[in-house]
């Protein structure tokens, strides 16, 4: 039966079959290979290198998704810019559609054509799969459209395009300013039947317009302000507030002015100090709630009711109630314990320690659990859905700090081997110590280390580190939207899967084993699931789970929210310096919308300013 399943015939798929345990007379089939007995003791002895039984499952739970219904994804249209890992191209980083005209808008933002957007046609998207996927090109961009020529004035100078959404015949563009600590615009375009795109106005809106969403019904416009700190912040202490901003829209027209959510009344003394959970973290000593916050994306309700918004370094949710334009309520998300369940791979050097091996390990990086370490959330993209009448909110939870901004002593992370010496000796025994803080283990693990209150991991206030924190959750969760309460987290499956990944084709591309976006980022933030939309294929449920570093899309069936199932990973790149590099934003497109008549999910990559349309079914 097993045989039966494995319809690709793949030799290298990891399973191995015990002579001793098949039945008499029975063969194992060609393509499989048949462990003797000192095929097994070798493998127990750890003297020879098979292949994984996570592997094997990995490979045999796509193999029964063939025959189960599930559906899979090919690459059935692209576009390239030219970007490179060396020279990332700054074309494609968030996408749009518009069904009217079959196009997707794209953002821009390069040296050339900086603050503008782009459309490509989709109308005859093919259903056949492309060949030669890394290379193949079958969709064109038309012109740019230059947002700065249209919202600069007044006061204004353009300095950068964000994100981008499309409600109707309405397209929505964050336009950040020059300098981005100022007030950023909301540019508003009116699209044709053939996708033209015609400049209605600009609206106002705070620091850093970031994620942007229109409501399903298409009557607000949800805009993410991020406030981020001044790039010259330890010079010049410019540190805006972050807030959230509502554009209402009537009969396709937007309002002249933006309605603004701020975070003040959190602040100590604030009207609503009471309402904010403890596990919300303010990072900067000295900063008010209100200017430490910085949202991120913006998910909308089925309902049209209610946003989700992530405030990234915040670890937190902000509920929005869209009629009332009021921030309704702030999630904290709590931490990911490594040191039961959930296992993590946290070393750039679990080879070795010498650069000859450390750079070039021919197995793939081992998951572990560590005492009294943690994971901080601190997701970036959001999505939201309804199943079963009860709406949920998913997170990909990447993980990110303000070192960009923040450095020398003012720097919030540091890595375990500098934090030995601040350690509880009741949490961390000199023994454990001993064991964990190695190069090959914990030892070059970038940690949380600081936040408002001092040290980010003294439970007990006496100066030391009881816990350790890691940034991101290496995953993706689900939440209940009503109480903020987990009802699913992928554990360690997103670096299990990846991991294993590569690993299963080492034969065939080692430099995707040994690419630096996957084994230097161990110690830091892993493979960061960067972004997740959610879609309906025929009754069942599916999320799309995008990795930054791994460059690779994960697909889930979540029609059961508590007990979601893998489908498919895929990646378009060899050994992440061709094809499509670090998935930023996706768009699923539903069947009944597509230019081609079935499901898409296109996603936009940061680097190679390319954009991949899969088709699923």
């Amino acid at each position: 039966m097993l045989q039966s399943a494995d319809a690709d015939g793949n030799p290298s798929n990891g399973i191995q079959l015990d002579n001793n345990k098949l039945a008499k007379s029975a063969k194992a089939p060609a393509n499989w290979a048949v462990a003797s007995d000192n095929d097994l003791t070798a493998l127990l002895s750890g003297s020879t290198s098979l292949k994984s039984e996570s592997a094997a499952r990995q490979h045999m739970t796509e193999q029964l998704g063939v025959y189960a219904g599930l559906p899979r994804m090919s690459l059935v249209g692209r576009y390239a810019s030219g970007g490179t890992v060396a020279a990332p191209s700054l074309v494609a980083e968030i996408v749009a559609f518009h069904p009217g005209s079959k196009s997707l808008f794209v953002t821009v933002d390069t040296a050339a054509e900086p603050s503008s957007f782009a459309r490509i046609d989709l109308s005859a998207l093919p259903t056949a799969a492309l060949a030669n996927s890394t290379t193949a090109t079958n969709l064109t961009a038309a012109p740019r459209v230059n947002v700065a020529a249209h919202v600069n004035g007044g006061g204004f100078t353009a300095g950068g395009v964000q994100s981008l959404d499309v409600s109707g015949n309405l397209l929505a563009i964050a336009v950040q300013s020059s300098p981005k600590t100022s007030a950023g615009v909301i540019a508003f375009y009116s699209l044709g039947s053939a996708g033209t795109a015609t400049f209605l106005k600009k609206v106002t809106v705070g620091s850093l317009p970031d994620g942007v969403a229109f409501s399903p019904d298409g009557k607000y416009l949800v805009v993410a302000i991020e406030g981020e700190l001044s790039s010259t912040f330890m010079t010049d202490g410019i540190d805006p507030d972050g807030s959230i901003s509502i554009i209402p829209i009537t009969n396709g027209v937007p309002a002249d002015t933006a309605i603004t959510l701020g975070f003040s009344d959190f602040n100590v003394g604030g009207s609503r100090r009471s309402e904010l959970p403890a596990g919300v973290r303010i990072g900067r000593p000295g900063a008010t709630v209100a200017q430490d916050i910085e949202p991120e994306y913006v998910s909308i309700s089925a309902d049209s009711k209610t946003a989700f918004v992530t405030l990234q370094e915040n670890n937190a949710v902000a509920v929005v109630d869209l009629a009332n334009a009021r921030i309704s309520k702030i999630f904290a998300l709590g931490y990911k314990d490594y040191s039961t369940k959930n296992r993590i791979a946290a070393s750039d050097r679990y080879a070795g320690t010498t650069s000859a091996v450390y750079n070039s390990p021919t197995q793939p990086a081992q998951l572990k659990n560590y005492p009294n370490l943690f994971g901080v959330y601190m997701p970036d993209g959001i999505a939201t859905v309804t199943l079963n009448g009860k709406t949920y909110f998913l997170t990909a939870n990447e993980g990110d700090d303000r070192g960009d901004f923040l450095t020398g002593a003012s720097a919030e992370t540091a890595r375990f081997a500098d934090l030995v010496a601040s350690l509880d000796p009741t949490a961390f025994p000199a023994a454990t110590v001993d064991a964990i803080k190695t190069a090959q283990e914990l030892g070059r693990l970038t940690l949380m280390a600081k936040d408002a209150n001092g040290k980010f991991g003294d439970t007990d206030g006496d100066g030391d580190y009881d816990r350790l924190y890691v940034l991101g959750g290496r995953s993706f969760s689900i939440w209940d939207a009503e109480t903020g309460l987990q009802v699913f987290d992928s554990g360690d499956d997103v670096e299990r899967i990846v991991y294993n990944n590569a690993a299963d084709d080492v034969t065939k591309s080692a430099a995707l084993f040994k690419a630096d976006q996957l084994l230097g980022r161990l110690d830091n933030k892993g493979p960061e699931p960067e972004s997740v939309v959610v879609g309906q294929i025929g009754s069942e449920t599916y999320a799309f789970i995008g990795l930054e570093r791994a460059s690779g899309i994960l697909m889930y069936q979540i029609t059961n929210p508590r007990k979601p199932k893998f489908v498919q990973y895929v990646r378009n790149t060899t050994d992440l310096t061709d094809g499509d590099i670090s998935p930023e934003g996706l768009k699923f497109i539903p069947a009944a919308q597509s230019p081609n008549g079935v499901a898409l999910l296109v996603v936009g990559y940061e680097v190679t300013g390319s954009v991949a349309v899969y088709q699923i079914k």
